[in-house]
């Protein structure tokens, strides 16, 4: 990717004033993790994002709260990379635990995507609280959530202004070439990544090993829009080939990284 000095300029002028905290009393970082090939986890306890490397190129899968940015580039930092060693953003979906810092790309040209029916929660300044949270305030669990996202800009985090499209079940152009897989409910366009090199699921909010609003382990999927189509995506998910035999990474919770794993999560899966 080709980047004029006024675009790496400006990018760096515009992530100094968007700064976030260089920490969060409300948050516990994840130390970065290989679990798969070629695939690292990066995050919090609470909400994962993926870097994905094709030698020095790199695909991101969703980008956290905004003030997570600081475990991007801690990251980058200590594996001798930078920022525009990032070729794509893909987002799974557009909530904000998701689209997060994704604004920051925006000023380098370096490409954002996200499902077609989520362009306009990723280009919207502002984004209504989801309603599993205020209907669970209450829950030690979820106001630890509500603090973490409050210290880290969730609520004024800038929106993905040039946020490009991708309609679901393409092959994206990116590191990794993952699949996209519609797996609506959650969102209109929710997506799942199937990256074929490693048999590895990304699942976004369609699979999750932890509920963020509860505590609670175990395999949950949230329908905050309707769930029958819920239910509808996840024996969507059942019956196709090859992903009951993946690897699962979730946007909340541990990576599930036994082949198989895919599959005995939807066995198991909740919706909460």
């Amino acid at each position: 990717m080709s980047l004029s000095f006024s675009q790496i300029e400006l990018g760096a002028t515009l992530g100094s004033l968007m700064r976030p905290r260089p920490n969060n009393p409300f948050a516990r970082p994840r130390r970065p993790e290989e679990v798969a090939p070629g695939i690292t986890l990066l995050g919090s306890e609470r909400v994962n994002f993926y870097a994905i490397a094709e030698g020095r190129s790199l695909t991101l899968v969703d980008c956290g709260f905004f003030g997570h940015l600081r475990y991007l580039e801690a990251w980058l930092a200590e594996t001798s990379r930078k920022m525009t060693d990032i070729e794509a953003v893909v987002i799974t979906h557009g909530d904000g635990d998701h689209l997060g810092f994704a604004s920051v790309f925006d000023p380098l040209g370096i490409p954002v995507y996200v499902p077609e029916p989520d362009l306009d929660d990723a280009r919207a300044k502002q984004r209504a609280p989801v309603a599993k949270i205020l209907r669970n305030w209450f829950r030690p669990a979820c106001f630890g959530l509500l603090l973490e996202s409050h210290f880290d800009s969730a609520s004024s985090q800038p929106p993905v202004a040039n946020a490009l499209g991708f309609r679901p079940g393409e092959t994206l152009d990116v590191p990794g070439r993952p699949r996209t897989v519609h797996v609506p409910g959650h969102s209109a366009g929710h997506c799942c990544l199937y990256f074929s090199a490693n048999d590895v699921l990304v699942g976004g909010d369609a699979l999750m090993t932890f509920n963020i609003f509860t505590g609670r382990r175990g395999v949950w999927t949230f329908c905050p829009h309707d769930r029958r189509q819920d239910r509808a995506s996840l024996e969507h998910l059942t019956h196709l080939e090859p992903f009951g035999s993946a690897a699962l990474l979730p946007g909340h919770g541990d990576p599930w990284t036994e082949p198989g794993s895919v599959g005995r999560a939807l066995a198991a899966a909740r919706i909460g």
